[in-house]
């Protein structure tokens, strides 16, 4: 297991994200602390998630902005090649031993592996059939 201590870059999943952006916990509280200590990573797959719900709300402007402005002050990891590689590679070996995963899971855990940092997500069941993934929960 990872030492909490020790890691100085993250990335964070949108569901915790969301919990941030609406002030509720236990995203909020987890996103606060790991920014003060950590280098913080998106995925390009949170960036499209957030931005889809901001797109949606009715508060559409405001939302979008908000979204933005967060994106904007955070690194966020892009699906290259070598992710779409990753992401087929683990796929393949899960569905060999018939286990299933979405794909968005696939593309943030491919994105993770290669920068080799931990990923902080409240949906740990859907990340741990990963194993060479650190996932965190809030």
């Amino acid at each position: 297991m990872e030492n909490m201590e020790t890691i100085k870059a993250i990335c964070i999943d949108t569901d915790v994200i969301v919990d941030y952006l609406r002030g509720r916990e236990p995203g909020r509280s987890a996103f606060t602390k790991w920014r003060k200590k950590a280098e913080i990573f998106l995925t390009s797959v949170t960036a499209f998630e957030l931005l889809l719900g901001a797109s949606l709300s009715s508060k559409r402007e405001r939302r979008v902005v908000e979204v933005e402005s967060l994106l904007d002050q955070h690194n966020v990891l892009t699906f290259t090649l070598d992710s779409a590689k990753k992401a087929a590679e683990k796929g393949a070996e899960l569905r060999a031993k018939g286990i299933s995963i979405e794909i968005r899971d696939l593309f943030n855990a491919s994105m993770c592996l290669l920068k080799k940092i931990p990923f902080l997500t409240g949906n740990k069941a859907h990340y741990e059939r990963i194993k060479e993934l650190i996932v965190l929960t809030p």
